[in-house]
């Protein structure tokens, strides 16, 4: 079964090298770097991580793109989204494999997957797995939560290759692991397929991905960190128990101009109350510039909505 996934789903997972420029106290110096992509059409498109097409923030210089028969692509960036860690690649060539698109709605908990990349520049690698768990979020990692996560192998290298299911079908991107000690300790994660799917869309039709900005940096008011820090700085304050706790505001954002400021509490969005994080995170996801909102806002003891109207997301956030 696995064997028959891995010939359907390799020949389509790429080896992505890149190189650039950083700048030194004693001058620029070339670097280099590597992953893996997957073709996901006939005319060229390969999908990978935006991490992995970026050297020290910036586009790489050059982009190169290994087939597992040999041939090698220059690749140009037709787009990249960064809160999604993905970026769109173009290659010139001709009779390329090309993954079939699987539907990550359907995956369940226990599902067997296998993990397809180039770890450490060794070349195609299969790794084998289970679903580990549904809709993981990444916090600390300035990621939306919505992951798939597995216990097949990834390791560096492998961002960007293909998680595919038993019938060799493309159902996410690989794109991070947990670890402690920076190599796989079982527990990776990967983009779904149908997440990806939207992101390609919007590059392909607009040239970007235009993400909803509100402008704050927020916790979760009833993690218990959090709730004991805002305990010992405030002792007298009684703070809602859920919510989103806003300790920044960016200056010339939508929340600025709404009146949201550091110390508020989002209570509701849009009449819906934001009991964890991830529920702010994936209205986020869904949201689009332009549209308004109404935050209920929790504020030295009293409520106020507010509406505010989502800006793009600059592309340095």
């Amino acid at each position: 079964m696995l064997r028959t996934a891995s010939q359907r789903i390799s020949p389509a997972v790429v080896n992505v090298d890149t190189t650039g420029e950083i700048a030194t106290w004693r001058g620029w110096r070339e670097v280099g770097g590597r992953g893996s992509g997957v073709i996901i059409s006939s005319d060229g498109y390969v999908v990978t991580n935006n991490h992995v097409v970026r050297i020290q923030r910036q586009i790489a210089r050059d982009i190169f793109v290994t087939l597992q028969d040999g041939r090698r692509f220059r690749a140009t960036v037709l787009g990249t989204d960064s809160q999604n860690d993905i970026a769109l690649l173009k290659i010139d060539g001709r009779n390329l494999p090309v993954a079939q698109l699987g539907d990550s709605d359907k995956l369940q908990v226990g599902d067997w997957v296998i993990a397809v990349g180039n770890p450490f520049g060794l070349g195609t690698t299969v790794t084998a797995g289970i679903v580990s768990a549904l809709n993981r979020s990444l916090e600390g990692m300035g990621a939306p939560s919505g992951f798939i996560q597995t216990d097949a192998a990834i390791n560096q290298g492998n961002s960007g290759g293909a998680l595919a299911d038993s019938r060799g079908r493309l159902i996410g991107i690989n794109t991070a692991i947990f670890s402690p000690v920076g190599a796989n300790v079982g527990i990776g994660f990967a983009i779904p397929i149908n997440r990806v799917k939207q992101v390609v869309k919007e590059i392909l039709e607009h040239g970007s991905v235009g993400q909803a900005w509100l402008g704050i940096s927020y916790a979760d008011i009833s993690d218990p960190q959090i709730r004991r820090f805002l305990q010992e700085r405030l002792p007298d304050v009684r703070f809602p128990a859920n919510g989103m706790f806003i300790d920044g505001v960016v200056a010339n954002s939508p929340a600025r101009s709404a009146g949201i400021q550091p110390g508020d509490v989002i209570i509701q969005l849009n009449g819906r109350p934001l009991r964890t994080i991830e529920d702010m995170q994936n209205f986020m996801r869904r949201a689009k510039p332009g549209q308004q909102i109404t935050l209920r806002i929790w504020r030295d003891g009293q409520t106020l909505d507010l509406k505010v109207t989502l800006g793009v997301r600059p592309d340095d956030m």
